[in-house]
């Protein structure tokens, strides 16, 4: 019996009475598990915590490697204050989670990324945070991880990001992938603030929804598959 922890990144019904739980894990990096759903309704059941982006300890059957593993126990290792019970909260999770499985590799771990999330989401689940400008933060730190962070700091002669090159440059209706004046200062005002404060750095709907947008492209220069996230427009209706 092999035990982890994981971040449950999506979920699907398997013929019927299972799940594969697809989840990012501390140790091994991605790993798919397949769940019993019970048919009795007085069974303990793993639903409630096979949700996305909630932390969880999976004791499973089974090598490491390849392959999709039995979990025989899913337990969470940390109980949400917030996060399953406010729309935006909710929303944010369920984009964040689509984000990470389409841009988190099968092939390797990663302790620090998963180090990353966890203490995020922990962040995030704090009642007093209300989460305005968490994802935003989020997927600019998480560049960093990935190796895209961004290379320059924002000047008054370097007020455009590059979005191909991850640099500050000069301002130039030219370069195809970019964010321009005057978002190119916003954008450089979340990167410069911990995930913390970046809550009071104040934002419409429509900046907001813009640097949301630009951050997929950001994202989508160097993945392939983030041509169609489906929950994106639901986060950018919630915080319109």
């Amino acid at each position: 019996m092999e035990k982890t922890e994981a971040i449950i990144l999506h979920c699907s019904k398997y013929g019927d009475n299972k799940l594969i739980v697809n989840t990012f894990t501390r140790n091994n990096g991605r790993m798919s598990f397949s769940v019993v759903i019970p048919s009795q309704r007085n069974k303990a059941s793993a639903l409630p915590y096979c949700q996305p982006l909630f932390l969880n300890e999976i004791e499973y059957t089974g090598a490491n490697g390849a392959g999709i593993r039995k979990a025989s126990k899913i337990t969470p290792s940390v109980t949400y204050a917030t996060i399953p019970f406010s729309m935006s909260k909710t929303a944010i999770a369920m984009f964040l989670a689509e984000m990470l499985s389409r841009v988190l590799s099968y092939s390797e771990e990663n302790e620090a990324v998963f180090d990353f999330i966890a203490t995020s989401l922990r962040i995030l689940d704090q009642p007093e945070y209300k989460g305005l400008n968490f994802h935003l933060k989020f997927l600019i730190q998480l560049a960093k991880y990935l190796g895209f962070y961004p290379g320059n700091r924002y000047s008054e002669t370097k007020p455009s990001f590059d979005l191909s090159k991850s640099m500050f440059v000069e301002d130039s209706a030219a370069i195809l992938h970019q964010i321009r004046p005057p978002y190119g200062k916003i954008f450089s005002n979340i990167t410069d603030t911990d995930i913390v404060n970046c809550e009071n750095i104040e934002l419409n709907g429509n900046e907001r929804s813009y640097l949301l947008e630009k951050l997929v492209e950001y994202y989508a220069y160097r993945f392939d598959n983030l041509s169609n996230i489906r929950s994106l427009e639901v986060l950018k209706t919630v915080f319109h």
